[in-house]
């Protein structure tokens, strides 16, 4: 069983539009030293806030399948194959960059959040399909609740994403002292951000209770901690309990560690 943690200052920083839109950055881009370098296919992953109205120009993508995800606020979209879309608190936007597509964010409200996070495919597949674009509102994801814990499936599965590259992607609310567990794969990571609240986290066996103290495996999560956890072993779980005061909400992401392609080079 495995769970590193890492905190704010060992990931990046980036900065848009004169520093009104302010990111953190778990996995960064090449050159970028951050103290993970990517996780299988998962390449990018910033988690951004503007401090006012602001606005990334346009620029170009190619291959990569790219997923804005909106915490909070209203994020706009445009692109050279014509679209020009906004999307709201709990949805998302999808560039499959392919063969190559211009676009441009903005982000139309102070306060406004998000996530754009970068997936590799095949690239020398994917880079001979035209690019597309597609925008998904927060009504369209399935959302489950059960024991103090609700689970929206954003990627794979029954979730209305579906991507080239092999991807489970969540977001988890978890009330005040309650527990949450995700079933682990072997040869899959699950990596996570912290966005909201504190609390523990542990990776426990088979037959182990997952409400019980595990010692030294049971480590403290923090408020914008980069987590990435897999199993070692079969019938492994994350298990996850949130504080006390302010429960826990974590967007999470599960991919594979060899998705059966060679991955670009960083």
């Amino acid at each position: 069983m495995s769970i590193d943690i890492y905190s704010v200052n060992e990931q990046g920083v980036g900065a848009f539009d004169g520093g009104k839109f302010v990111e953190q950055r778990a996995i960064s881009f090449p050159g970028e030293k951050t103290a993970v370098d990517r996780v299988g296919p998962l390449f990018y992953w910033a988690w951004g806030k503007a401090s006012d109205v602001s606005e990334i120009g346009m620029h170009p993508h190619k291959a990569f399948e790219i997923v804005t995800y909106v915490i909070d606020g209203l994020v706009e979209h445009r692109d050279s194959l014509g679209s020009l879309e906004t999307v709201t608190n709990g949805g998302a936007q999808v560039i499959q960059a392919g063969s190559g597509v211009y676009h441009a964010e903005a982000f139309r409200r102070a306060g406004s959040e998000a996530m754009q996070i970068w997936f590799e495919p095949h690239l020398s597949e994917t880079v001979k399909k035209p690019a597309a674009y597609h925008q998904y509102e927060h009504e369209l994801f399935p959302v489950s609740q059960a024991a103090g814990a609700t689970v929206k499936k954003v990627i794979g599965g029954d979730a209305p994403i579906q991507l080239d590259t092999d991807v489970r992607m969540y977001d988890w609310a978890i009330e005040p002292g309650a527990a949450f567990s995700y079933d682990l794969e072997l040869g899959r990571s699950t990596a996570f951000l912290v966005i909201r609240g504190e609390g523990v986290g542990s990776v426990v066996g088979q037959g182990q209770e997952r409400d019980q103290e595990q010692g030294q495996d049971r480590k403290t999560l923090s408020h914008k901690d980069f987590v990435v956890a897999k199993a070692v072993g079969e019938g492994e779980a994350l298990h996850l309990v949130a504080g006390s005061e302010q429960g826990l909400r974590i967007i999470a992401i599960d991919v594979p560690e060899d998705p059966g392609y060679a991955l670009y080079r960083k």
